[in-house]
């Protein structure tokens, strides 16, 4: 007979950052305990509304004399990887105590696309139940749910951050600059500073650079080093470029003049970083030295058919023979190597395995 699981899945771990409820929950008492912590936290919290609906569906099942089990399982703040981990391993706790042939999806609805493919891999979706939150129409009723929004913005971390703390650095910008009469230039810096908090948000630095205080081996500093060495070589590389070509009166011309100016040290940033990356995998002796080595033959290679591309965009009459040709060779001798690469790599392999 076939048991079927009743799971309700808060992939930003809601349940546990607010409730302090650890997940895989397991059991309808349980389950209702979680939710009741959840919704004594937070009334408003549609997660655990979706842990009611679980519950409900569950004794609906029972109800018809079908073998069940209810469950909860959390993800990860951030979202991302880390959270679709969690859920793998988390539903396998559950199924290793209840072993189900399959699972009834109770959901609110936001995340279905990204939680899907985790259930489906591992067992087959025999339902999905989405709860909606009703809210009256009136428009008072309205403005109540903005403002739960807002104030998740300002009160929340994981969004206040950004929410707030960049807003906050570009008034004090703007108002340090009218102080020394540099308005002029106000523009320019608070574009700048909004790209630096827009690049350390998406790139999620702030967690980079605090982790390397934990980081015991020496070469994670040699690495941290070369990626800055690497981004401050291109910024100059990009600011020089955009200094020279601003003034020409045609895209082509700001092209040809930006690439001619910043192509040079944009590559030697380039090499810097696949410099620190050659050295470390040739004192490891890892087959990973002939990836940094394909790295650079692609960077030289390509070198002069940009700066010619750039010449072809100011003169359009010039002959694409050369272009054309660089690019041929280019590709002939890349095959070479990745040929030579593969065959070193398979025989480095069979050693391995024989030894």
């Amino acid at each position: 007979m076939s048991k079927l699981l009743v799971l309700s899945v808060d992939r930003d771990d809601d349940i546990g950052i607010k409730a302090k409820v650890e997940t895989p929950v397991i059991g309808r008492d349980n389950c209702i305990e979680a939710a009741k912590k959840l919704a004594i936290v937070d009334p408003e919290e549609a997660d655990a509304n979706a842990i009611f609906a679980a519950v409900g569906q569950y004794d609906e099942l029972v109800s018809k004399k079908i073998d069940c089990e209810v469950a909860i399982i959390a993800g990860f703040y951030k979202g991302g990887v880390e959270a679709d981990q969690n859920l793998r391993a988390k539903l396998m706790k559950v199924t290793s105590v209840f072993n189900a042939s399959g699972v009834i999806l109770v959901s609110d609805g936001f995340e279905d696309r990204e939680i899907l493919p985790i259930l489906m891999s591992m067992m087959p979706i025999i339902s999905i139940k989405r709860v909606v939150i009703k809210h009256s129409g009136r428009l008072e009723e309205s403005y109540a749910v903005l403002g739960r929004y807002i104030r998740m913005l300002i009160t929340d971390p994981r969004y206040s951050k950004f929410s707030l703390g960049v807003p906050g650095l570009l008034f004090l910008t703007i108002g340090l600059l009218s102080v020394f009469n540099l308005l002029q230039i106000a523009t320019q810096v608070v574009l700048i500073i909004f790209g630096m908090a827009l690049i350390v948000w998406g790139f999620d630095l702030i967690k980079y650079i605090t982790s390397i205080r934990k980081v015991k081996k020496m070469s994670s500093y040699i690495r941290f080093f070369s990626i800055i060495a690497t981004l401050l070589v291109i910024s100059v590389a990009f600011y020089q470029g955009f200094y020279i070509g601003i003034g020409k009166e045609s895209i082509p011309l700001f092209i040809n003049s930006f690439l001619e100016k910043s192509l040079p040290l944009t590559w030697i940033g380039l090499s810097i970083y696949l410099s620190y990356s050659l050295i470390f995998n040739w004192v490891r002796k890892s087959v990973r030295i002939w990836r940094d080595i394909f790295a650079f033959l692609i960077l030289a290679l390509l070198y002069i058919p940009i700066l010619e591309v750039s010449r072809i965009l100011v003169n359009p009459g010039q002959s694409p023979f050369m272009l054309i040709l660089q690019l041929l060779l280019g590709l002939v001798v890349t095959s070479i190597v990745a040929i030579i690469a593969y065959r070193h790599i398979r025989s480095y392999k069979k050693v391995v395995k024989g030894a």
